[in-house]
This record gives C-alpha cells, structure tokens and sequence, in this order.
C-alpha cells in the first residue's frame, strides 16, 4: 500500500513539472519562460524569437526620405483693361470697382509700336568732341545732330526710319563716304492708360460687369500681362 501512495506521488510531481513547462522539454541550462500576451489576445515577441532577416528591420529605425523640392510658383499675372483715351473714363470704371470690392489702378503703361531703324554713329568720348565731329559733318553736307540722351549719348543721329531698307541704304552712302555709320532696331514706345487689377480680382466680377462695360466702352481691350512688368509704372 505504502509503494503505492508513492508511486501516485511521484506520477503527480512529473505531472506538475510537465504543465509548468508548456509540455515540452526544455534545452539544459535554458530557463523556459512562457510567451508574453497583450489584452485582447495579441502575442508579444520577444526578441529571441525575431527571425534574424527581420530583427535588423526592429532594432534599426528607417530613414526619412528627403522631401521632393517643390517647383517654383509661375510668376503672376495681372488683369489689364483699356486703353482709355481720356483719364476720367478709367477712373470713372476704377469707382465702380471699388463699389464691387474690386481693387483697381489706373496707370500709364509704355507700349511697344512699330519698329524703327537708327541710322547714328557710335557715341564719342565726350560732348566736345560729339559736337566737333557733328560740325564736320554738316560742312560736308551730312544732315545730323547729337544724341543728347539715352544709351547712344553723345553718338551723331542720321536719321531714324520706318523701313529697314531706306535706313541700310543710307547707312551704305555715308560709309562710302568715309562715315562709320551703323544701324540698329528702335522700337517706337508710347504711353496708354490701362487699369491694372491684381492677380485674381477679374475673376470675381460678374459676367454682368463686363457685358455692360462692353455696351459702354466697345473699344476696350481685356489682357492679361506680368504683374512685374506693368506694376510700379
């Protein structure tokens, strides 16, 4: 009786051993520890149970990718209405923006017109000598003057045409003549009054506001050009 109470036991010790150690044997030296759990059931790994192709990915933050540079805003455009022949008229239009929240200016924008051809002689060292060199001129029969302002200061003007042909013909003659006479593009520039509205603000004008501008004022224009270039005039 005594070797059975015994047997029983023993069989209960190797019982509980086999529970506590999640019914596997454990390696020699290894304390088994049970996995770690989460609430609701998730499993926590631990490290040593991280394959090794991804324990690199765990421990090893990623790098952040550097953020792509962001293009360069196109430059603005701004709204042009004209041209008025008369100031009131652009102001009187410049009100009526103002009455509709609408911000607008009346300026006087330079132009570009038809192209022209200078007929000159490259500037001098100084005004004496422009002036020497023109009283040469004129006793051989050269009708000129002196350029008395801009980037051909102090240069001698032969004349400025509208046609590229009689300008090179010109430029041949005094050249025959010993006269080192050059041509060169002029744009003719003038002056028009426009309302500049800045970027945006024609956009929020009603279709009403143009038709009836249209009825008032049917040889106005509508464009659109760089804020740089028509802002400050």
């Amino acid at each position: 009786m005594r070797w059975i109470l015994l047997a029983l036991l023993l069989a209960n010790i190797a019982l509980f051993a086999w529970f506590q150690t999640g019914g596997r044997p454990s390696a020699p030296g290894v304390e088994s520890i049970p996995a770690a759990s989460v609430e609701g059931g998730e499993r926590i790994q631990l490290v040593r149970e991280v394959p090794p192709d991804r324990l690199q990915e765990v421990v090893e933050p990623q790098k952040p990718q550097p953020r792509e540079r962001e293009p360069a805003s196109a430059e603005q455009l701004c709204s042009l209405i004209g041209p008025f022949e008369e100031e009131y008229q652009g102001q009187d239009i410049v009100e009526r923006l103002l009455a509709l929240q609408v911000d607008g200016s009346l300026r006087e924008i330079e132009m570009e017109g038809q192209m022209r051809y200078w007929v000159f002689l490259a500037p001098l060292g100084s005004r004496r000598e422009a002036f020497n060199k023109l009283r040469e001129l004129q006793a051989a029969g050269v009708d000129s003057y002196v350029i008395p302002k801009g980037s051909l200061t102090n240069g001698i003007s032969f004349g400025i045409f509208s046609e590229l042909d009689r300008a090179e013909l010109l430029a041949a003659e005094l050249q025959a003549r010993g006269v080192a006479a050059r041509t060169r593009e002029e744009p003719q520039t003038y002056l028009e009054r426009w309302i500049v509205l800045p970027p945006g603000a024609a956009e929020r004008l009603a279709e009403d506001f143009w038709v009836q501008l249209q009825l008032e004022y049917p040889e106005l224009d509508r464009r659109q050009n760089l804020c740089s270039e028509v802002e400050g005039e």
